[in-house]
């Protein structure tokens, strides 16, 4: 009796597990950007990159820009498809960048959507992103818009990616951070896996006095310090900008000030 329950609970559990297997599987499938068809016109993107300095001035970091020729005006423009990129899109240009052999001792940082963060195969993109690019190190930056509609699944997802990417040692950033409270309210929920923040400085720029409690860029670092996190300033566009940098105390800086996108070789 005791063997025949045991044949029977042992067929019941590999039932189980193999629908589990089936159910993952289509599942994924369905997903574009884990088994996804080339993209069209793939040759027509390609990755610009622009440089990021520390407090001293000296380079610490290139960020990985995508660009799409523009047929008619014949030169790279930012692409408004930038969201229907797969994981599998980014790795075939990188791969094709080769940036690594001018900048050993810098960061990579590269864009990512939620979708691409959410996806089950980030760890093995970001795996085979630290063998191509080693010896730099990796960032990942992400944003969050306050449209976006989040899932608990897809929260979930993101946040297990989050801690596979302090495990291995790739640092994350949330860019683009706005000043507004409801703005605060929808990413606290990622802020404590997080390595630190990018702040869009023209995001910060007070237009009257009357904004100036609403729009105080302090409130972010105070934040962003009080938690441990790195903190990153972007779109400085002339030298008190920098100064500001330098005032708060704000280790890497980027923006057309100091650099403006462009194509290695």
């Amino acid at each position: 009796m005791l063997v025949e329950f045991m044949i029977v609970f042992t067929l019941i559990f590999i039932i189980i597990f193999l629908i589990g297997i089936l159910v993952s599987y289509f599942w994924a499938k369905s997903q574009n950007s884990i088994y996804p068809k080339k993209l069209k016109n793939i040759e027509d993107y390609t990755f610009f990159f622009q440089t990021i300095i520390d407090d001293n001035g000296n380079l610490s970091g290139l960020e990985a820009l995508l660009r799409k020729i523009d047929e008619k005006k014949q030169e790279w423009v930012f692409p408004k498809d930038i969201d229907s990129f797969t994981l599998r899109e980014v790795v075939y240009l990188l791969h094709n960048s080769l940036v690594n052999s001018n900048h050993s001792s810098s960061f990579l940082a590269i864009n990512i959507s939620l979708r691409q963060l959410s996806d089950p195969r980030y760890e093995y993109f970001i795996r085979w992103l630290k063998g191509e690019c080693y010896p730099m190190d990796i960032r990942m930056e992400f944003n969050i818009e306050l449209d976006d509609k989040i899932s608990l699944a897809k929260k979930l997802r993101i946040k297990n990616n989050l801690i596979i990417s302090q495990n291995l040692g790739v640092h994350v950033i949330l860019e683009k951070i706005k000043p507004e409270k409801s703005y605060y309210r929808k990413v606290k929920w990622v802020l404590k896996n997080i390595y630190g923040i990018k702040i869009p400085l023209s995001k910060f720029k007070k237009k009257t006095s009357k904004e100036w409690f609403e729009l105080n860029i302090g409130d972010w670092i105070r934040l962003a310090q009080k938690q441990n996190k790195k903190i990153d300033i972007t779109e400085i566009e002339k030298n008190e900008d920098l100064n500001l940098a330098t005032k708060l105390d704000i280790n890497n800086r980027q923006g057309y000030w100091i650099d403006r996108p462009h194509y290695e070789i």
